[in-house]
């Protein structure tokens, strides 16, 4: 590995840490793979989820008619098992509540309850005890709002009143201090919108008042401060967003129509790109990311009302110099790259792991070409 290489990695690093280096979208088109897994034990929408330890937990949602009836079950998928088992119901039926794991813990917080009614009420999942009990409610009552963890805390944002009118507001429990609190307005309001954490920020994407919207705002939770960032190529609402890495797919979604599209958008240079449509397209969906796929559990299949037990993850299309798979490429990936560096016109080295291409840009060799691709598409680790 030639030193002059090591040298412009590390200078390059360092830019790249101040911000003078802004990487390229690497998003390729129609990337990534659906596949089918076990499906839930009952058909539901408008549902709440996020994972803990081993398990993901799929809280509550909106069942098949006759009539808008939500549920109280929880099912937990077993991730190395590929199944679903029932936990203890909820206290109360609910759908369109906000969801977030935070400490070992399921938050499910505010929601409907098959009246369009929004409620302010807050229960706490223990895994360790299979048991409910009741958190401090919410300062106002929310339905169709998202809740996220980040650093410990959790984050509510939008939602509908009990007026049914979307809201700007932000919401953030700590659990040390068993205490809500509120953070500065989004810039738009919005309900059956979707909020993920990446790195320092969380960012809050799609929704609707009225029509949908193609908004994207991240949250900086350290300053309480907003930034509007590149809106969304598609106006959807309800839809399936995860964070894999840098990037964020948002998938499926609704109004004014049922959608298949998946967007990903990458949170290093502020671009969009395409990534494989849902292959059953699908709204009201709680996506939770996995360690190397997303999971897409249930939802509606018909805009409106229309719910199944389908489940299917989503494989990310992989980050060039992303060798170990981790969702990111960072100075592990550079470890492999260095055991991979042979020069121009020389095969790769034969120090090569075995399985990894590191010929970036497909040329037969790798150079300090792809060596350029992969600062490109260094963020650090996540």
């Amino acid at each position: 590995m030639p030193k002059q290489l090591q040298a412009w990695f590390c200078r390059v690093s360092a830019l790249w840490a101040a911000g003078f280096v802004s990487p390229d979208s690497t998003t390729a088109d129609q990337g990534g793979q659906w596949v089918p897994l076990a499906p839930m034990n009952i058909a539901r929408q408008e549902t709440g989820a996020d994972r803990i330890g081993e398990r993901v937990y799929v809280v509550g949602g909106l069942l098949s008619g006759p009539g808008v009836v939500a549920t109280d079950t929880v099912e937990a998928y077993v991730i190395a098992e590929n199944r679903w088992e029932f936990i203890a119901p909820m206290p109360a039926a609910l759908d369109h509540m906000g969801v977030a794991a935070a400490g070992g813990k399921l938050y499910v917080i505010g929601g409907y309850s098959g009246d369009f009614t929004a409620r302010s009420q807050v229960y706490v999942f223990d895994p360790d005890t299979d048991g409910w009990s009741d958190g401090p409610p919410l300062p106002a009552p929310r339905g169709a709002c998202w809740a996220v963890a980040h650093q410990g805390k959790v984050y509510v944002f939008g939602g509908t009143n009990t007026a049914r009118v979307a809201q700007r507001s932000t919401f953030i429990f700590d659990p040390a201090q068993n205490q809500w609190s509120q953070g500065a307005d989004m810039p738009t309001a919005r309900e059956h919108l979707t909020a993920v954490a990446v790195g320092e920020y969380v960012y809050v994407i799609g929704g609707r008042a009225g029509g949908s919207t193609n908004a994207n705002a991240r949250y900086h939770p350290a300053g309480n401060t907003w930034q509007s960032r590149a809106p969304m190529p598609t106006a959807r609402s309800a839809t399936a967003t995860a964070a894999f890495g840098p990037r964020i797919f948002v998938a499926g979604g609704e109004v004014p129509q049922l959608f298949a599209v998946n967007e990903v958008y990458d949170t290093r240079s502020n671009t969009w790109g395409t990534a494989a449509p849902m292959a059953v397209p699908r709204h009201g969906i709680a996506a939770v990311t996995l360690d190397d796929r997303i999971l897409t559990p249930a939802g509606g299949t018909v805009q409106g009302l229309g719910p199944t037990n389908f489940v299917d993850s989503f494989t990310p299309p992989p980050l060039p110099g992303d060798f170990d798979g981790d969702g990111d490429v960072d100075l592990s990936d550079f470890t492999v790259f260095q055991l991979c560096f042979g020069g121009s016109n020389n095969p790769p080295a034969p120090t090569c792991p075995p399985g990894v291409d590191a010929d970036l840009d497909a040329d037969g060799d790798v150079d300090l070409a792809d060596f350029l691709i992969f600062q490109q598409n260094f963020t650090g680790s996540l």
